[in-house]
């Protein structure tokens, strides 16, 4: 999503709180091989490069989750990057239960502190007319279900990590059994959704270079594309 919204020349920033910027940047190299080609075909390395930079705008950050809060985030996007105070931007937050939430006896314990998290997201979003998405993790009991009776409480958090986003999508296995390449195959189904109608879409993930297709997509996994 980064890739393509800086493509569109929309301000667009990852802060990440599990992966260094190198690491980031690696994937983002993969992901640029996957638009060339595909799932394992050859992507040359100027043809890589000249993806990379049409999104070179884009941001990736590095967060520390003892430190960099969401309003650190915010000013740091405004002040050193350029976000617009009020327009269009894409922020993506990874993942919600490792922002840093400050209270009175100091930073909030993970089980606690994606509540505050999700509601100093949603703020910053309105401030600025930001769209601001954010990976959420599952409460451990709930990997033992049907992820077709997965619900809203299921999400690791308080009531108000799925009260506060105006949709929240689940991401799940369609079989339990990867590609002997790797691949997999996903479902993603609507569990809320304040703007329009709940959908369920199907997906795969190529997994050697971290890229993510839709169904009308997933024909081109079998399509090896050479490139000079």
């Amino acid at each position: 999503m980064l890739l393509e919204a800086a493509a569109q020349r929309v301000p667009a920033a990852l802060g990440c709180y599990e992966h260094t910027e190198d690491e980031l940047k690696y994937r983002l190299s993969k992901q640029a091989q996957a638009k060339i080609g595909n799932a394992h075909g050859h992507a040359g390395l100027v043809d890589v490069e000249d993806v990379l930079a049409q999104s070179a705008e884009g941001v990736l950050l590095a967060l520390n989750d003892k430190a960099d809060t969401i309003r650190s985030l915010e000013e740091a996007l405004i002040k050193l990057y350029g976000f617009p105070e009020k327009g269009d931007a894409l922020v993506l937050v990874d993942y919600l239960n490792r922002v840093p939430v400050v209270g009175l006896t100091g930073v909030q314990p993970i089980e606690t502190r994606s509540g505050d998290a999700a509601i100093e997201i949603r703020e910053m979003a309105k401030r600025h007319n930001w769209a601001v998405l954010a990976a959420a993790a599952l409460k451990t009991s709930s990997f033992s279900k049907d992820p077709e009776t997965f619900d809203l409480e299921d999400l690791l958090g308080d009531e108000r990590v799925p009260y506060t986003a105006d949709r929240v999508y689940l991401m799940s296995r369609e079989t339990a059994i990867a590609k002997e390449c790797g691949c997999v195959d996903l479902k993603a189904h609507t569990m809320k959704d304040r703007t329009g109608p709940t959908r369920r879409l199907k997906m795969q993930f190529w997994g050697e270079r971290f890229y993510p297709v839709l169904e009308n997509e997933k024909y081109l996994h079998d399509v090896v594309e050479m490139m000079a």
